[in-house]
């Protein structure tokens, strides 16, 4: 959920962005923003998967 809709600031929650398509993406989820984008959604949620457990355990 968008930080701007109540989401919070955790690693799950935040993605990274350039500022255009943070623009791009607004208040929207990020997973229908890459569908409206027509952007691979499976290939960005297998990544952010494997770096939110990578970042784990190196805690």
């Amino acid at each position: 959920m968008p930080v701007s809709r109540g989401g919070r600031y955790t690693l799950e929650n935040v993605v990274p962005a350039c500022a255009s398509c943070n623009a791009s993406k607004h208040n929207s989820e990020v997973t229908g923003w890459l569908r409206r984008k027509k952007l691979d959604e499976r290939t960005f949620l297998v990544r952010h998967a494997t770096i939110l457990r990578a970042l784990r355990a190196d805690e």
